[in-house]
């Protein structure tokens, strides 16, 4: 079992997982639920991805030790936001995406015209990209209001505006985000490829497939999941869906080493909505000796010596406006003006590496 092929079925776990609010409107994570539990905690979750407004904050912790120093990072997001009249996107508008661009494009603009919100990122960057920041977190304050999308540059990293060439705004700056999609919707054009409908349908399958290995306890008002791992990688339809060949003993083995790795799943009920959703994955240098040992890659770099990484969402004012208003007096950039803008930057950095 080749070290990236456990990649592919971990990235697949991960993304069925982490969109629970977009499955739910077709299927359940329900797990061993009663009925009643089930309809309890769907019915949270869509609740929540419907209720149009509201206020948020996340935190990301992704952490992979390694004694490869090229191997190894440690990334932290923290983020916090509020929002109006969002409108949730089911798995069939993203569908319709492909098959009609300029009709999704058209839908999108409708609803930038009724939507405000706000999003504050800071994020700590691995050491191999720290030098992008100065070696300082990555701070985005962004504001949609109105279809234009605002941005305070006074946070962003001076080598932003070295690629400018020192033009960028020195501080809050709109992009017109209506025009520019009016002006490129036309342009689009249907996705004939199967591949999205490909990848649709194995995300609908993994998420099945965990739903048949998680089991619930319920504690008031929080629900946790935990994943069976072991379970999971010993199934035949993810293992054929995950491509997996005949499994060696040492394959064997690793898998059995997944008993000690962490897959959980946590929601907490507020009434009849979610107040905060977290995914905790928790792979130990048990879990991956025991892969490696079992890799077949040539790759002369050490194998990561664990993994790990958790989320946590939580919402507050679902349903209640928020207050939401653009920065006074930032200048609002339309289509042509980016074009012209994205001309410069391409020119300043061939000029720059002509010069070097």
């Amino acid at each position: 079992m080749k070290s990236r092929l456990f990649a592919l079925c971990l990235l697949f776990i991960i993304i069925a997982a982490m969109v629970p609010g977009v499955m739910a409107q077709d299927t359940t994570i329900c797990g061993n639920l009663s009925a009643d539990d089930c309809t309890a905690l769907t019915s949270a979750i869509t609740n929540t991805g419907t209720a149009g407004s509201g206020a948020f904050t996340l935190d990301i912790n992704a952490d992979i030790q390694s004694d490869d120093p090229t191997q190894a990072g440690t990334v932290s997001i923290s983020a916090d936001g509020k929002f109006n009249g969002f409108a949730g996107a089911s798995m069939d508008d993203v569908m319709a995406m492909n098959a009609d661009p300029a009709a999704a494009v058209a839908k999108l603009i409708e609803g930038l015209k009724s939507f405000s919100g706000e999003l504050n990122i800071n994020a700590t960057l691995p050491t191999a990209a720290a030098s992008m920041t100065g070696g300082e977190p990555l701070v985005l304050n962004m504001v949609l209001v109105d279809g234009v999308g605002y941005l305070d540059f006074s946070k962003l990293p001076a080598t932003v505006g070295a690629m400018t060439g020192g033009k960028t705004p020195t501080g809050w700056a709109g992009l017109d985000l209506i025009d520019v999609l009016t002006n490129i919707g036309p342009s689009l054009k249907p996705n004939t490829s199967t591949a999205s409908s490909s990848t649709t349908d194995q995300l609908a399958q993994v998420h099945a497939l965990l739903t048949g290995h998680l089991e619930y306890t319920r504690d008031g008002d929080t629900f946790t999941g935990t994943v069976d791992l072991v379970g999971l990688f010993n199934d035949p339809e993810f293992q054929k869906l995950t491509n997996m060949k005949e499994i060696t003993d040492a394959q064997a083995a690793a898998i059995e080493s997944l008993a000690d790795a962490t897959f959980q799943l946590v929601f907490t009920l507020d009434g009849d909505k979610l107040s905060a959703a977290q995914l905790s994955i928790e792979f130990p240098e048990s879990t991956m000796s025991a892969f490696a040992a079992a890799s077949t890659s040539s790759s002369g770099s050490p194998a990561p010596k664990s993994m790990s990484l958790s989320v946590e969402l939580s919402f507050s004012g679902l349903g209640e406006a928020q207050t939401v208003t653009a920065p006074e007096g930032a200048p609002v950039t339309k289509f042509m003006e980016l074009m012209t803008a994205i001309s410069e930057i391409y020119k300043n950095i061939a000029g720059g590496m002509k010069a070097s």
